[in-house]
């Protein structure tokens, strides 16, 4: 699954919502819900909400199971990078971690990428229509 491409999906479904309605809470369950459809498109079992019951951070967004049972892929979605989703996906050791932000304030969303580490992904997604 290419960022672009991913890009491109959750902004189709985006710009399918009214913008009276665009408002956080909206947009990030959409963005979990565009996930679910590729992932499954790319023969991944989606799993929302996933964490290990052990640790104390809270579950990422949803991730992908192969078919091993094992987690290949996982993503966080918020408006800027926040440290709470760099900590959950650290402590599920997907093969992939991505983290979707997608607040208008692109200054605050790059001073926010701070929180990023090595082996994770950033992908910046901003509706402007």
């Amino acid at each position: 699954m290419e960022l672009e491409m991913i890009k491109k999906e959750i902004l189709k479904a985006i710009r399918s919502i009214p913008k009276t309605f665009r408002k956080d809470p909206v947009v990030k369950e959409t963005i979990r819900c565009v996930l679910y459809s590729l992932l499954l498109d790319a023969g991944f079992q989606p799993v929302p909400c996933l964490r290990k019951p052990s640790f104390p951070e809270g579950p990422v967004d949803i991730a992908g199971l192969g078919a091993d049972e094992t987690v290949k892929v996982a993503f966080c979605a918020s408006p800027t990078v926040e440290l709470g989703n760099v900590k959950s996906l650290e402590r599920l050791d997907p093969e992939r971690k991505v983290v979707i932000s997608f607040s208008p304030t692109k200054k605050k969303v790059d001073m926010s990428t701070f929180f990023l580490k090595g082996g994770i992904e950033h992908l910046y997604i901003y509706e402007t229509t």
